[in-house]
């Protein structure tokens, strides 16, 4: 009988380094990694994190996994996805070059989200060994691209991506059973959680924004936060900072103090050029002609 090689993360079986990887990032829940390999087959092995894989490829593979005595094997095209729960796996493999996303999702955060969150009393993600899910497969490409740059609002943007794409891994890719309720809307967020929520942004204007210091604020978890805050103000947590963040820069670059890229910096922006590609997105003009104006 074969044991199974046990890892965290499958890509500790691959020879080659990942092209891109978010470790460095330290994102809670989630790693996403891209790599470029060569047809291979994988040992058998037990992978502790939830995967997520992402074939981007232009051209398609065939992958194989044994299972027993049983081979599964199917044709991936760019954008179709896989997705392999925590657990043992026989071997697996693809016929040709492949260009993959991974996303590592860890698992007991995942399983704290369904339980605590969204009040299941069961929770299992279900195994996909091939689907085509635009929705996974945009959600991951995006991901990838928050590693390898600095983004608007930095670690903020990354959260908010990774909470939505367990919310949908969890509604839409998984079984469960939820606790009888009363079915009533989530209740709007009290004026003074609001209060206190501009007060934050306008104490720490300069510092990196997390979702989770937000929720704080408001003594809640992050999803029930994201849904009554979404309730309250018809934002999302990412839109309603980044719209704080914006007409504060109007009102410094009105008083005409500090110069364009001083504003973008006092007010934690990656960079010059995500200041002026934000602000323009929103207002229209750039920083500069809108305080020439």
């Amino acid at each position: 009988m074969t044991i199974p090689t046990s890892c965290t993360y499958t890509s500790e079986l691959y020879e080659r380094p990942a092209l891109a990887s978010s470790a460095a990032l330290a994102w809670p829940g989630v790693r996403v990694e891209h790599y470029c390999l060569d047809a291979m087959t994988l040992p058998a092995h037990a992978h502790a994190q939830h995967l997520l894989l992402v074939h981007q490829g232009v051209r398609p593979v065939v992958a194989s996994r044994r299972t027993g005595r049983r081979v599964d094997t199917d044709r991936f095209a760019c954008g179709d996805v896989g997705l392999y729960p925590g657990g043992e796996y026989g071997a697996f493999g693809w016929d040709g070059p492949v260009d993959l996303i991974h996303v590592h999702l860890d698992a007991q955060v995942l399983e704290d989200r369904a339980r605590r969150d969204l009040d299941l009393t069961q929770f299992a993600l279900r195994e996909r060994f091939r689907c085509d899910d635009g929705l996974l497969a945009q959600l991951s490409q995006q991901l990838l691209a928050a590693s390898g740059r600095p983004h608007t609002l930095g670690r903020l943007y990354a959260e908010s991506l990774a909470t939505a794409l367990s919310y949908y891994l969890i509604e839409h890719h998984a079984t469960w059973a939820r606790r009888p309720a009363g079915g009533r809307p989530p209740a709007a967020l009290p004026a003074a959680v609001l209060v206190r929520l501009d007060a934050y942004l306008e104490a720490h204007a300069e510092a990196p924004v997390t979702l989770e210091a937000l929720a704080g604020l408001a003594n809640l978890s992050v999803f029930h936060f994201a849904r009554r805050f979404k309730q309250s103000t018809g934002n999302s947590p990412y839109q309603y900072v980044l719209g704080w963040k914006i007409r504060r820069a109007q009102a410094l670059l009105r008083a005409g103090a500090l110069p364009v890229a001083a504003v973008g910096d006092a007010l934690g922006f990656a960079s010059p050029a995500h200041f002026a590609a934000a602000f323009k997105r929103a207002v229209g003009v750039s920083p500069r002609a809108f305080q020439q104006s």
